[in-house]
């Protein structure tokens, strides 16, 4: 009959007249087969570096980056990154990355350059695809998951090749429902 107790079952026995098994091997023996602990898995051992990527141990090509703060785009450090995507886009893209667990705004806004919540709460309330085009937390933004896009190893999507042989220079930073037009009578 098994005990009652679990400090039953964790008292060690000790008998001295030495005619019984050891207490481990009688409690074993009084459990049964199913008692028997399975063995841990480890792992097994890689001759490639940690955070390589499947390419790498292939023997593919170059291996992608690890993180999306280690990729460089062209005119980075002056500040000029062209920007193909407009302000729909952007913020299509910013509410999906919401939806992953354990994102939080604000410290995404302050991975992307120290954007002010008010300007990111005006960007996110525009409409339109210049709507909020002015504003810093679009190029912030964008920079971003042009970096992401890189360091995921994902292609451009159709839209993005469209507006990059219509616009080769990216598009224009401006909201255009703020331009003036004046034209002559």
């Amino acid at each position: 009959m098994p005990p009652k107790r679990k400090s039953a079952v964790l008292e060690p026995v000790i008998d001295l007249t030495g005619d019984q098994p050891e207490p481990q091997q009688a409690a074993q023996a009084a459990a049964g087969p199913s008692a028997v602990e399975p063995a841990t898995k480890k792992a097994r051992p890689s001759d490639v570096g940690e955070g390589s990527s499947t390419t790498a141990r292939k023997g593919g090509a170059a291996a992608a980056p690890a993180s999306w703060r280690d990729v460089v785009l062209e005119g980075e450090e002056e500040g000029c990154v062209p920007v193909y995507d407009d302000c729909n886009d952007i913020r299509r893209k910013i509410r999906a990355l919401q939806k992953e667990p354990g994102f939080k705004v604000t410290h995404w806004l302050r991975d992307i350059g120290n954007i002010n919540n008010n300007s990111y709460q005006r960007f996110m309330k525009a409409s339109g695809p210049t709507g909020g085009a002015e504003n810093g937390t679009y190029y912030a933004a964008y920079v971003y998951f042009e970096k992401r896009r890189i360091a995921e190893g994902k292609k451009k999507s159709p839209k993005r090749l469209r507006i990059e042989a219509e616009h080769p220079g990216g598009l224009p930073l401006e909201d255009r429902r703020r331009v003036w037009v004046f034209m002559p009578r």
